[in-house]
């Protein structure tokens, strides 16, 4: 399909089981559908719109596209073009009015609404390096996205999103999990490098997204390791889950001594994702599955949002991954409980929020 296709709606709403809340799947085409990533904004800043990978040709190895619709599953759109490639390292742009993504070595960007479309540049002998979720720098004027370099590396590059100009900041055997601190100057990724006798050495690497120098900044981790953690929005801390035998969402504060138990007990909570202002967490649960949570950060009650029925596997495209609207009114995931990944959002009712919020 062209850029600028407008599917209409495929939205089937459900009421959950055990919650009530309304959860609308977004995405019904019988083939793979996901949204970007807790780690990754999914929703526009004002909550309008939302963006997602569809791949909508069924047959195998074919490719994903970039896709816009209404937060409401409404105006479904494609965004990208049809290259054989599909679309590699999408994020939506920092003012929500652009998504950035990749076709090979190429770097585009598209606006939401009217679709003008931008190329950035080329990376000379790169080509597609096939990773779902990007990023956008808190100021939004660089976009980093990752490419396969001439020489077989994998390469994180960095565009200006007005001048396109662009560089390769790393290169490595493996680059995962790059993330930008949506209300710092901070990059981080994982780097991972295949030593002379087969081993794999893997590290955290944080630098400024504008001098591309390391920082080195201080979070508490204490007696318990993280098994997944991202930013706690905008708040320049971090949050994630705890790694198992241990159960529980933590708080990292930069410069704490401790990091805060936000959760401790309970579920195993397995992927979290903040809002933008940092008072809200949703998490997922595993082993066993005891459906989504939101969690205040303040108060630090919970409550069950929904069971998402996903299967949690091993590809990633069965985790639900979940993450939150600016405000906390949404929460976005993936399911495969039709059989097939699809799109799904849980609207989270304001007596919700204002109950959680509320100190006893």
């Amino acid at each position: 399909m062209p850029r600028g296709q407008n599917l209409g709606t495929e939205r089937i709403d459900r009421r959950d089981a055990d919650t009530g809340l309304l959860v609308r799947q977004i995405t019904s085409f019988p083939t793979p559908s996901t949204h970007l990533h807790y780690e990754t904004p999914t929703f526009t800043p004002d909550g309008r719109r939302m963006i997602f990978l569809s791949m909508r040709v069924p047959e195998r190895g074919a490719p994903s596209d970039l896709f816009t619709a209404g937060s409401d599953g409404r105006d479904i759109v494609q965004l990208s073009d049809d290259t054989p490639s599909g679309v590699s390292s999408p994020t939506l742009a920092k003012d929500g009015q652009w998504a950035c993504y990749m076709h090979g070595g190429t770097a585009y960007r598209t606006h939401l609404e009217t679709l003008e479309n931008v190329e950035l540049g080329h990376v000379p002998g790169a080509s597609q390096h096939a990773y779902p979720r990007a990023m956008c720098s808190w100021d939004g004027r660089w976009y980093f996205g990752l490419v396969r370099l001439a020489n077989e590396r994998i390469g994180l590059v960095r565009w200006d999103t007005g001048a396109g100009e662009h560089v390769v900041v790393l290169e490595a055997d493996g680059i995962n999990h790059p993330r930008a601190n949506p209300g710092g100057p901070e990059i981080d990724c994982s780097v991972k490098t295949r030593r002379p006798d087969g081993s794999v050495e893997s590290r955290k690497v944080r630098f400024h997204c504008e001098t591309l120098e390391e920082m080195d900044t201080d979070f508490p981790t204490g007696e318990f390791r993280t098994a997944h953690s991202c930013w706690l929005g905008a708040t320049g801390d971090y949050q994630g889950t705890l790694q198992m035998p241990h159960r529980g969402v933590t708080v990292m504060r930069r410069g704490a001594q401790e990091p805060e138990m936000i959760a401790f007990g309970g579920p195993y909570f397995w992927h979290s994702g903040a809002s933008h202002d940092g008072k809200w967490i949703v998490a997922d649960t595993n082993w066993p599955d005891e459906g989504l949570w939101l969690l205040n950060v303040a108060t630090r009650k919970r409550e069950r949002l929904c069971f998402a029925g996903a299967s949690q596997g091993h590809p990633q495209s069965t985790h639900t991954h979940p993450n939150l609207s600016h405000d906390g009114a949404m929460a976005v995931f993936t399911s495969d409980r039709t059989g097939m990944p699809q799109v799904y959002v849980v609207y989270i009712p304001q007596d919700m929020r204002d109950r959680l919020a509320r100190a006893d």
